[in-house]
């Protein structure tokens, strides 16, 4: 499958919505090499497994996923980021995509709308 060997890190501090992000993207033919339920835990997962793309929920709390964006996108170790919201407030999108994110998307898109948006991260 061409997506074998993108590897990507799932940032979502609700447990049952990470899962499902964890199947739809390894069914997609990704690898999940980290998960984290917090920003805090975000940062360092990232920086710890270097995974081609984080997927990122934007409101979480210890740091919320725009400020760890932020920090992601800042670090020498960058890698994309796809922010997820639940919220569409147009100062949040910007917010986020101002601290680097390559997308911004709403939670309730459609699972293939997710899956290309990490492959064009990825590319």
């Amino acid at each position: 499958m061409a997506d074998d060997g993108i590897r990507i890190l799932i940032a979502e501090d609700n447990s049952l919505l990470r899962g499902v992000l964890r199947d739809a993207l390894e069914e997609a033919g990704m690898t999940v090499v980290g998960e984290a339920a917090d920003g805090l835990e975000a940062v360092a997962a990232a920086e710890r497994e270097r995974p081609e793309v984080v997927v990122m929920d934007m409101r979480m709390p210890n740091l919320d996923g725009i400020e760890a964006t932020g920090q992601i996108a800042a670090a020498e170790w960058a890698m994309p980021v796809v922010v997820l919201s639940a919220y569409d407030e147009p100062q949040m999108i910007e917010a986020a995509l101002s601290a680097g994110a390559a997308s911004c998307l709403k939670k309730g898109i459609g699972l293939d709308e997710l899956i290309a948006a990490v492959r064009a991260a990825a590319a």
